[in-house]
């Protein structure tokens, strides 16, 4: 096997759990999940880019950029060479001391002052977050940050010895900070090198950066460094159980001689990645083997109905780990903590019972709500019909599509600032009618859309006084967000605009004055949560699993949607000109296939067979075929910022029918409340 140092990637493993560090080392036969879709998670969360932004700021010359130079003896002996200039800013320097080896994303050297900076796409405000709690603890929003650039000092001071001095800084998306500068995030295009590895392609002009106003600003975290590395934090005895330098030392030994050990079951181990599904076959399964071992799990035992399915908060799963009570069967009522509540239909606690009553047969859980379930579904009838009286026709049913990203797309605005670029509006009219009503999608480059998104929007829905809808509280947020823009706006109709926002939404977070608007909208997941259950939802909530359990219960939505009538008597802004759709297909097993199974994929807009697209362009693949999430959908959008016309046209088409089916999703499941209450 290739020898392998302790990198600062292999030290935030081991912080998380020394135990899959042998798992992480042996990435040619254990699977891991988070190397699945890297793309797409590097396009959603923008570190690419603000690394490359960060090497535009400090001016790395192309001979002293080292992102290339591969292996550890060739990239330590090219930094050392560098490092023999006075003054020398350098990226992707490497560095090892014993077992341990780092690299870098910017060294500044400044004689024998050597700063560090570690590029975090992160937004940070130093006068008003912090990094170390008044318990001494550190910041648990940061800690992840502070303890990689920790372990890099640590590294590189030991590397240099003492005739250098070290010092450490994170590089962060300052919150205030404003562009004054349009599109910085185009200049950076991220692309797909192969299925591990992206690249970020610098567009020309991206060197005048330097003089506008940064929105990368980096911190100086020296001091809490230096605290973490001398043990005197007060999360360290907890998260590591021994030093800093004893951690770093042992973790090492056993990374590099690859050694297998135990770590304490936890709720951590839940959300392991290292384990195997259909997207890695063939791979070796380190969840199951941990699980097996130490609680005793036979192969039958994974499909059991496990603690990490259940729904919700106020649950404390270290505990019922610790206390052995690993499945759903071992579960009762004082498990759970009574929290406060007024609203009709199920509490958290009555949820949860039903879920655990419903997958395991235990009657005693289900004795209180017996008169509700029926066909192994709970679906509260009178409840729900007491709910739907309220509901003014026509109803409107809205979803949104955005992004938050540390690079403005536009300027004026701020990292992470909120861009409305989507959304999907159905109505459903008192007889029953259905209609896709309308859309909105901004294909047009360096071009802020959410005032038009916002002008577009209202228009549709001030035409009538009917009840509006969203599934989760998505939509509320983003036009609060929203609203803070228009007030440090000079739009001219800022006050009507504002208006109209405060008419259908509530006041979030720090927003202390305010009430309700007339036409709140109703969150239609809260009706899910409070009104029905079905045993395939198992722990979620999700629009994406909520949807398949809702066809699978109502045979009169399967026999209506089995005809391709959508785009015809449904009529549709996708679906049109003879194109029509039939939503319900089944699988071989009689069950009805997701409908986001049924959208096309991004093939056949851009005109290629699915064996092409991968020739046409490698990082649709990455995507996946068809734009079936919102994480696929964030993807295509910052796409559309770099793409040439055919893929534009291809990418919209595809943004634009995933979007309307999840209104349409939101119909179906007033369908079936509909069928069930005749309200």
């Amino acid at each position: 096997m290739v020898q392998k140092l302790f990198t600062k990637s292999a030290f935030k493993q081991a912080l998380h759990c020394p135990a899959s560090l042998y798992y992480y080392f042996d990435s040619e036969h254990y699977a891991n999940q988070n190397n699945v879709d890297s793309f797409l998670q590097a396009l959603a969360d923008g570190g690419n880019q603000a690394g490359d932004l960060a090497k535009v700021y400090y001016d790395i010359k192309p001979e002293a950029d080292l992102a290339d130079v591969k292996g550890y003896n060739p990239s330590v002996a090219k930094t050392m060479e560098l490092l023999k200039r006075d003054n020398v800013n350098i990226a992707e320097a490497a560095f090892r001391w014993e077992n341990c080896f780092v690299r870098a994303d910017i060294i500044e050297k400044k004689g024998n002052l050597i700063n560090l900076i570690e590029v975090k796409a992160k937004s940070w405000n130093p006068e008003e977050d912090f990094f170390v709690q008044k318990n001494g603890k550190v910041n648990g929003r940061i800690l992840e940050y502070l303890y990689d650039v920790a372990f890099q000092k640590y590294v590189i001071q030991n590397a240099l010895g003492p005739l250098f001095k070290v010092k450490a800084f994170l590089m962060l998306a300052h919150k205030t900070a404003i562009a004054d500068y349009d599109g910085i995030n185009q200049l950076f295009q991220l692309v797909k090198v192969d299925e591990h590895h992206n690249k970020v392609v610098r567009k020309p002009g991206a060197e005048r950066l330097r003089e506008y106003a940064h929105i990368l600003n980096p911190v100086d975290v020296d001091e809490v460094v230096d605290r973490i590395i001398a043990g005197q934090t007060g999360e360290q005895e907890a998260l590591m159980h021994c030093s800093f330098h004893e951690f770093v030392k042992k973790m090492a030994k056993e990374y590099v001689g690859h050694t297998k050990r135990d770590s304490p079951l936890g709720k951590k181990c839940f959300k392991c990645p290292f384990y195997s599904n259909e997207d890695t076959p063939g791979m070796l399964d380190g969840k199951k083997e941990c699980w097996k071992k130490l609680a005793n799990f036979s192969e039958e035992d994974f499909s059991r109905p496990l603690v990490q399915d259940l729904w919700g908060q106020y649950i404390d799963r270290d505990k019922m780990i610790k206390e052995g009570k690993y499945f759903l069967q071992d579960l009762c009522r004082n498990d759970f903590k009574e929290t406060s509540g007024n609203k009709p239909g199920l509490t958290h606690i009555d949820r949860k019972l039903i879920q655990i009553g419903l997958a395991t047969g235990k009657a005693d859980l289900l004795a209180d709500y017996s008169q509700n379930i029926h066909d192994g579904i709970y679906l509260d009838v009178p409840g729900l019909k007491a709910e739907m009286t309220n509901w003014r026709y026509p109803l409107h049913m809205i979803d949104f599509e955005t992004t938050t990203v540390p690079l403005p797309f536009y300027k004026g605005m701020r990292p992470y600032e909120q861009v409305a670029f989507q959304f999907s509006h159905h109505i459903i009219k008192a007889d029953g009618s259905i209609r896709h009503e309308g859309q909105f999608l901004n294909t047009a480059k360096h071009y802020f859309p959410n005032f038009d998104f916002l002008r577009k929007l209202k228009a549709e829905l001030c035409k009538d006084n009917g009840t509006i809808f969203r599934y989760a509280h998505h939509e509320n947020t983003v036009l609060r967000s929203i609203r803070r823009q228009l007030i440090s706006s000079d739009e001219a109709d800022k006050q009507e605009l504002i208006a109209f926002i405060d008419s259908i939404t509530h006041p979030t977070g720090n927003e202390k004055e305010g009430m309700p608007g007339p036409r709140d909208m109703v969150d239609l997941m809260d009706i899910v949560l409070r009104y029905y259950y079905h045993p395939s939802m198992m722990g979620s909530n999700s629009i994406k699993d909520v949807l398949p359990a809702i066809l699978n219960s109502s045979k009169a939505i399967q026999k209506k949607y089995r005809e391709p009538i959508y785009g015809d008597t449904i009529p549709s802004k996708n679906f049109k000109n003879g194109i029509t759709k039939a939503w319900i297909e089944t699988n071989p097993d009689g069950t009805v296939k997701n409908p986001y199974k049924l959208l096309d994929s991004i093939a056949t807009f851009l005109g290629v067979g699915d064996e092409e697209l991968e020739k046409f362009d490698a990082t649709y693949v990455q995507e996946g075929e068809q734009i079936a999430n919102g994480g696929a959908a964030l993807a295509a959008y910052t796409k559309l910022q770099f793409t040439n016309e055919s893929e534009t046209k291809a990418l919209a088409e595809a943004l634009l029918r995933y979007c309307e089916l999840d209104t349409m999703s939101m119909v179906f499941i007033w369908e079936y409340f509909h069928e069930m209450t005749g309200v």
